[in-house]
């Protein structure tokens, strides 16, 4: 496995990018953690500029179309952007 850069925030409580940021980390990801309450374009941004290959947030499903829409506005398509579980 190839280690991969992911950026992991949440757009309200940050429990769920808490847990997901740790597993993640002991997997043996790079992993930038921004947090709760940002905004999706707060995360879209730090993604990009972390060129990160994937945006694990903890959000609901509106949530992470914005995220996506986000990306989208910032030509970062391929940024692969999963819920955090």
């Amino acid at each position: 496995m190839t280690p991969h850069r992911i950026v992991v925030g949440a757009i309200g409580d940050d429990s769920g990018a808490t847990a997901a940021a740790r597993r993640l980390r002991d997997e043996g990801h790079e992993i930038v953690f921004v947090g709760g309450g940002q905004s999706p374009e707060q995360l879209a941004r730090t993604a990009v500029a972390e060129d990160a290959r994937r945006l694990v947030v903890d959000a609901d499903t509106d949530g992470l179309e914005l995220v996506r829409d986000a990306c989208a506005r910032l030509d970062a398509t391929d940024i692969v952007i999963e819920p955090a579980v």
